[in-house]
Order: C-alpha cells, then sequence, then structure tokens
C-alpha cells in the first residue's frame, strides 16, 4: 500500500478567549491528524471547541484568542511539486491570508447568507478568489466561474452569474458558497456544519456533491458537525469532542460500532432512528460545561451516569482500544469495574449493523 501523505497535523493543541467575564479555557490539548484524500469528521454539541480549532488551523481566531500552546503543521504543494510544511501559528494573517485561505484551505460555513455578500452578484464573488490569489485574467475568472457553477449542480449558470444571494433558494445558494470555497482548487475544505439550515433531500444532495467533487479532485475534507447521520456518510475517521478535548477518536466503524465512551453512547442514541420501540428520543441528561470554570477532572462526568469516583478527581487519558481506536474515559482502565453499553443502544448498533449489511 502506497504511504498515505499527510497534510495537517494538530499536536497539544490549547487556546482560551480573553472575555469580559474571565478567561475561557476553550481547546484543551487537541490532538488531529489528516491524510490526503481522506475525509475526517469533528462530531460534538455546540460549544465544545470544533469550530475554534479548525479556526485555528486556517489561522483566522478571534482577536482575544489566546493560544497557550501546541502546533499546527500544514504540508502542501507548490505548482512545481515541491513540498512545503509551514507552522500555521507562528504565521502572521497577511502571510495566512495570501498562501492559506481560499488558495490551500477553504471553509464552507454553515449559513450561506452570512458568508456571501449581499451587494455582490455569485459571480463575482466566486472569481474574486481566482483574481486575487493568481492573478487570473478576468474573462478566464469568468469562463471558470461558470464551470465551477455547472460543477456544484446549477443550470442556467451563465444566467446565474448574474444573481445576487437574495434571488436563490437556500440549496442554491449554498452550492455557491461550494463553488467559490472550490474555486482556488484548495488542498483541504472544512465544511462547517454545510447542511444544518437544509432540508433533508437538499442536504443529501450537498453531501453527495461535497463527496463528488472530493474524489474527482482528491482533496482532503474536514466535516464539523453535530449531526452523527451526517458523519456516518462522509468520514473515513471520527473525532468526537468534548468540553474542548477529543473523547473519543476512530474509523467510522469503530465509532458506530464499537464506541467506547458514554458521551459517544449518549450521541449515538439520540440519533433519530425509526425502527426503536422507544416513544422518547433519547437525550444526554445535564447541559455541556461552562469553560469559564473549569472543573477537576473528566468535565463529562456531571452528565455521566457511568461515572467513577476517580472522574472528579482526574482527567482520564487517551486509553488504546486498537492501533486506529482510542477514548478518554476511566471506564478502559483495567482497574474499572466492567461497565456495557446500555443495553438499547446494544440493540440499535445491531440493527445499524444489519442495515449496514456487517451482519
Amino acid at each position: 500500500m502506497a504511504e498515505r501523505e499527510k497534510i495537517l497535523e494538530i499536536r497539544g493543541l490549547d487556546i482560551s478567549f480573553k472575555t469580559t467575564a474571565g478567561y475561557v479555557h476553550a481547546i484543551r490539548g487537541i490532538d488531529l491528524d489528516l491524510y490526503k484524500g481522506e475525509t475526517v469528521a469533528i462530531v460534538g454539541e455546540s460549544g465544545s471547541g470544533k469550530s475554534v480549532t479548525m479556526k485555528a488551523a486556517m489561522g483566522i481566531l478571534a482577536k482575544n484568542a489566546i493560544v497557550n500552546g501546541g502546533s499546527i503543521q500544514f504540508t502542501y504543494r507548490h505548482d512545481d511539486d515541491t513540498k512545503e510544511t509551514v507552522e500555521i501559528l507562528k504565521k502572521d494573517k497577511k502571510w495566512i491570508r495570501t498562501h492559506i485561505n481560499g488558495k490551500r484551505i477553504a471553509m464552507v460555513f454553515q449559513d450561506p447568507m452570512t458568508s456571501l455578500d449581499p451587494t455582490m452578484t455569485i459571480g463575482k464573488q466566486i472569481m474574486e478568489g481566482m483574481i486575487w490569489h493568481f492573478r487570473t485574467p478576468k474573462e478566464e475568472a469568468r469562463s471558470k466561474a461558470v464551470e465551477l457553477l455547472k460543477e456544484v449542480g446549477i443550470t442556467d449558470a451563465e444566467d446565474r452569474m448574474k444573481n445576487y444571494p437574495h434571488q436563490l433558494s437556500g440549496g442554491m445558494r449554498q452550492r455557491v458558497v461550494i463553488a467559490i470555497a472550490l474555486a482556488c482548487n484548495p488542498d483541504l475544505l472544512i465544511c462547517d456544519e454545510p447542511t444544518t439550515a437544509l432540508d433533508v433531500t437538499i442536504q443529501a444532495r450537498i453531501l453527495e456533491l461535497i463527496r463528488r467533487i472530493q474524489k474527482e479532485r482528491g482533496i482532503s475534507v474536514i466535516y464539523i458537525t453535530h449531526d452523527l447521520g451526517v458523519v456516518a456518510k462522509v468520514a473515513d475517521y471520527v473525532n468526537v469532542m468534548y468540553a474542548g478535548r477529543i473523547v473519543e477518536k476512530g474509523l467510522i466503524n469503530e465509532i458506530y460500532y464499537d464506541p467506547r465512551h458514554p458521551y459517544t453512547w449518549g450521541l449515538l442514541s439520540a440519533m433519530p432512528d425509526l425502527d426503536t420501540d422507544d416513544e422518547r428520543l433519547y437525550t444526554i441528561p445535564g447541559s455541556p460545561p461552562n469553560l469559564l470554570h473549569e472543573k477537576q477532572g473528566d468535565a463529562f462526568a456531571p452528565r455521566d451516569r457511568f461515572a467513577l469516583v476517580v472522574d472528579d478527581k482526574a482527567e482520564p487519558p487517551m486509553f488504546r482500544v486498537t492501533d486506529t481506536h482510542y477514548a478518554a474515559t476511566w471506564l478502559l482502565d483495567p482497574r474499572a469495574p466492567k461497565v456495557e453499553m446500555p443495553p438499547e443502544l446494544k440493540v440499535r448498533i445491531e440493527r445499524m449493523k444489519k442495515g449496514a449489511g456487517l451482519e
């Protein structure tokens, strides 16, 4: 098997935000790897630090962010195929804007209305990146923009070039945002909840579109989402985040069919399921912690019905399940009592396996 080419390596990333109420410790020691052509998903509730981690990778952190430690190495190839690895956290904003943002790492945000300029035609917005990064002549940029609109499945591309964002439907706007992100042929596409605002049929089409383009262009994709249903359709590898920390990571089948962290159990149980006998949808009790007041031990412990005494004293390390699967829970410590996943989740996973033909 050919050696996989790593394009993004995050190690020990630790970020706080200075707010009027005090310091919020938002990211607490993140390690993450991404290889060429691969799809990685970062899953977790709102406020778990998913978007902040990726904004750090793009060098677009807010002014009140303080990087306490860690490194973000991004590797890309120049036009002559020479490789270069840069430390994103050490580069200034101007360098990042010229060499990285939009050109080598592009982001698709969840609400296209906030990322599109209402005063500019969509044609102009797609052309803008090509003209700015590559000095592409206007006519060439225009014909490329038309091609991109066709590529993302917009009919009457020529006419659509003259439209303003408000003249398009939500699904079409999201396709335009994807076209803008692809305009400079990036190595990495970050999709931040790309389908949240869309209805289910459009959602499926957008995911299919991103997957098709990824295959054709060989780009790497990172999905940021709270929806494990989306993840099942697209990801190779999954990182589950809670309170600024990755609490479980593994290959898609490991996370879906053999989850080990109680938080992952909760997320999987909370997925809507047509075949369930339960009358009520499962929810994880309590709410995410306030990162202004850091809790000793495991941040998930107050919401965890399987919590052990040690959870209030010490933060669990990452325990190895397989070479690709790790989880930060004391339940995996050899000294811990044997705890099985909830029986109703076990039944659901068996059903999922059957549906996927893995039985």
